[in-house]
């Protein structure tokens, strides 16, 4: 491993290994079983995943880039591995609405009467991050990202938690320096509470740009079969760092849900 390649991901690591956090006193707290096998804790979370038919809930939250900040409101709705449809308010008044499935993005903007209509690759190209379908549904869900193949699951010890990460090839084009610098590899690393098995913090890692996002949940309660965080936290280090907070309430699952989308005719492409 290069020494410019292990710096950056020891430092971001040190970023996220100190961003944890979670509710109530962990002395109380169940600790990690040092002899329980990594496939046997992957089997675990996905036994404890939260992975409704169908769902529905809403969320307040606010977002603050350092130099401004901004309160929303979200109606989420979702069929699982096929759509998420995401309406966000601001000031009483629709400001947005998302429709995302596993190979298409839609975007309409209601101020500026304007809409987007494209893949994945559009959007990942012009903020320079790897998202897909996928992750955006893990990370609304507090569940497990990059645990998909047991044989590539790196596991390192933590007091409070299982820890369990991998590399993954970033999806997008590179430019060939960086692409030799950082190989274009992401690291997704995943806190695992050993109570409950569900994810108490995400990591992400882009080595490509120098990028670090660390998503914290807390606040976890039953809706229907399901350990459900209640609250969310998002952190991205970058050029211009930027915090989400969010906090979701009234559940509704497995009960019938539509996804409505249509772009006027008014409506202009964004540029």
């Amino acid at each position: 491993m290069k020494l410019t390649r292990f710096l950056s991901i020891s430092g971001l690591s040190f970023v996220l290994l100190t961003g944890c956090k979670t509710t109530g006193n962990l002395a109380d707290r169940i600790k990690p079983d040092i002899n329980k096998k990594t496939n046997q804790l992957i089997e675990k979370v996905e036994e404890n995943a939260f992975t409704p038919e169908l769902v529905s809930f809403k969320a307040t939250g606010k977002m603050d880039d350092g130099e401004k900040s901004n309160s929303f409101k979200l109606n989420i709705r979702m069929k699982r591995d096929s759509v998420i449809w995401i309406s966000v308010t601001a000031y009483s008044y629709e400001a947005a609405r998302i429709l995302a499935t596993p190979d298409s993005l839609f975007f309409i903007n209601r101020p500026e009467k304007k809409y987007f209509k494209g893949d994945y690759d559009f959007i990942n190209e012009q903020l320079n991050v790897d998202i897909d379908f996928k992750s955006l549904q893990s990370i609304l869900l507090a569940n497990s990202m990059g645990l998909d193949e047991m044989d590539k699951v790196k596991r390192s010890g933590d007091k409070d938690f299982y820890i369990l990460s991998s590399f993954r090839k970033a999806k997008l084009k590179k430019m060939k320096e960086k692409s030799e610098k950082f190989d274009g590899d992401l690291v997704f690393s995943n806190w695992v509470d050993p109570e409950t098995y569900r994810i108490a913090q995400l990591g992400i890692l882009d080595l490509r740009y120098n990028k670090s996002a660390t998503v914290n949940y807390s606040d976890f309660s039953k809706e229907g079969p399901y350990n459900v965080a209640h609250k969310m936290e998002v952190k991205v280090s970058s050029s211009q760092p930027v915090k989400i907070s969010a906090e979701y309430y009234r559940f509704t699952i497995n009960e019938t849900l539509n996804f409505p989308f249509k772009i006027s005719d008014k409506y202009e492409p964004l540029d």
